[in-house]
């Protein structure tokens, strides 16, 4: 073997690992999006369940009461929004309505998941609800009186929710508002 071919050798087989080492870099990186993926999917799930339950509550505790109101300054005070008398954050069954969700905290333990090539775990996520009324010209500001909007920002957050990327701790953030319609 001379000279020329021991180098083209050399070459090839030094293409050969680089490819091998893509081929690697490709199919873990890919294995990474999909846990992280499978995460976030579920993320969303346990966000959208909670905003479900919240939605399908009266508008406000004058109205869990039976009460139409008319007038916006009849809902309950910006600074009064969370949990009534009678009410408590172990027992979301017992809210009556949508404000009843502020400051609400779970920590839903989800059952284990497997994904390809990964070994299954079990999966804990925080939720932290914030309810605050906003105006329909501007439903980002929070208002800091009544009007007919209640807006729900939801965050759910979890040690194994990150970024694939990046490795970051990311937090799936759900937001929706709840307006008051009365037609007498």
């Amino acid at each position: 073997m001379n000279t020329g071919q021991m180098t083209m050798t050399i070459l090839a087989m030094f293409l050969l690992s680089m490819t091998i080492l893509n081929v690697n870099r490709g199919l873990l990186s890919t294995t990474n999006v999909m846990v992280s993926s499978r995460y976030n999917v579920m993320a969303i799930s346990v966000g959208t369940s909670i905003m479900e339950d919240a939605l399908s509550l009266r508008f406000d505790e004058v109205t869990a009461a039976g009460g139409a109101i008319t007038d916006s300054t009849k809902c309950v005070a910006s600074s009064a929004l969370g949990l009534d008398a009678g009410e408590s954050a172990s027992n979301p069954a017992a809210f009556d309505d949508f404000d009843d969700y502020n400051c609400y905290r779970t920590t839903p333990k989800l059952d284990t998941i497997k994904v390809e090539g990964v070994t299954g775990k079990m999966v804990i996520f925080k939720t932290l609800c914030k309810v605050d009324y906003v105006t329909s010209t501007n439903p980002d500001v929070v208002s800091t009186t009544q009007t007919w909007h209640k807006r729900m920002r939801l965050f759910v957050y979890s040690t194994d929710l990150s970024d694939p990327y990046t490795g970051k701790t990311d937090t799936v953030k759900l937001s929706t508002v709840y307006s008051y319609w009365y037609f007498p």
